[in-house]
């Protein structure tokens, strides 16, 4: 048995005597009112009526006499004690399941479940077992998060790295290619730094720190600029974008991280959707404290099973042959969720994708 368990045994063995204490004062003060001092109680019930037969007294009542004190002290303390020990098992008993699991789950055992150990509780230490299985499990989706993004880094790094590698060999074989070598060297160290920049941005959206300061923003016009500037990149593509959104939309948010979101979104669906088509960004505003925009494509779409895992880093289709890290809408979604807003995507009925974004006022 653990400190916790005696400790509960101790404060209700107290909690019971000083009842039972309590108790046989109060009966005690109750006899002696009724009774008056000095009265010796010797039955278990009233006196029987008196009754005789003729020409002779009534017989005395037997005399009992007074039940030993030692007996019902016994009793008591008896009882208290098996009381005792229950209550204080049933309330240490779930306690160390919990310091079980915690320690488990300390060890990096993210699998350990507690609440099956916890026999169909319906109280507060019930609902604090449910809470570190939902704790352990949220921690294994974040380690396993993580192990799967320090891979997909670390493919990444590796494939610019060999490049420069094999450009800097050639150069070495062939002193007549020092040039082409050295453009392939800063055409891969810009792909690097550009990965490198947006690690450090999901990082910080990760982390919540480093971020620029909370003003007053434009959400339309901001959207408008981005929509404006990506439609210059797309007419030049071959495709065009097109933007509505005749509605005022002012919070408080991070004006270069939600710049950054926006501009991911229209700048992926601006790169999938096919030559010859536009891109329909719409602002709209379904309540008076809730803007809501759409970003459709006339793409490729994406398989339904993996409308979620797009917005996870380093995730791309398997017919993808665009270039790019997989990491804008990762971006995009941070940013969205650290304004308290979501996104989500959808395949259109004729083809293509949405990427739908709400945001709250605040």
């Amino acid at each position: 048995m653990g400190r916790l368990f005696w400790k509960f045994f101790f404060a209700f063995l107290a909690a019971l005597l000083i009842a039972g204490v309590g108790v046989g004062f109060a009966v005690s003060l109750f006899h002696e009112r009724q009774f008056g001092p000095g009265h010796e109680f010797r039955g278990g019930g009233p006196p029987p009526p008196p009754h005789w037969e003729e020409g002779r007294p009534p017989p005395p009542p037997p005399d009992r006499g007074p039940p030993p004190p030692v007996l019902p002290i016994l009793a008591a303390l008896l009882a208290s004690l098996v009381a005792s020990a229950l209550l204080a098992w049933y309330f240490a008993r779930p306690i160390r399941h919990l310091r079980w699991a915690l320690g488990e789950i300390a060890e990096g055992r993210f699998d350990t479940r507690v609440q099956q150990l916890m026999d169909g509780r319906r109280d507060e230490l019930a609902d604090l077992g449910r809470d570190v299985d939902l704790m352990a499990q949220k921690l294994d989706a974040l380690v396993s998060t993580q192990r799967r993004l320090l891979h997909d880094v670390s493919h990444e790094l590796r494939s610019p790295l060999a490049r420069i590698q094999a450009a800097i060999g050639l150069g070495h074989q062939d002193a007549g290619k020092i040039a082409a070598t050295l453009e392939r060297v800063e055409r891969e160290t810009v792909r690097l730094d550009a990965l490198v920049g947006q690690l450090l941005t999901l990082a910080r959206l990760d982390a919540g720190t480093g971020m620029d300061p909370v003003v007053p923003l434009d959400v339309v016009e901001m959207l408008a600029d981005i929509a404006q500037d990506a439609r210059f990149e797309a007419r030049i593509a071959n495709r065009d974008l097109d933007f509505s959104g005749d509605v005022a939309f002012v919070s408080h948010g991070r004006d270069e991280t939600l710049h950054r979101a926006f501009e991911n979104v229209l700048r992926n669906a601006v790169k999938y959707t096919a030559s010859g088509t536009t891109v329909e960004v719409r602002a709209e505003l379904p309540t008076s404290d809730r803007l809501c925009v759409s970003v459709c494509d006339h793409g490729p779409g994406v398989p339904p099973s993996q409308l979620a895992a797009i917005f996870e880093p380093f995730h791309r289709l398997a017919n993808n042959d665009q270039d790019g890290f997989g990491l804008g809408l990762a971006i995009a979604r941070r940013a969205i969720e650290a304004h308290g807003g979501s996104i989500r995507a959808e395949n259109r009925p004729e083809g293509g994708l949405c990427i739908v974004i709400e945001l709250p006022k605040r």
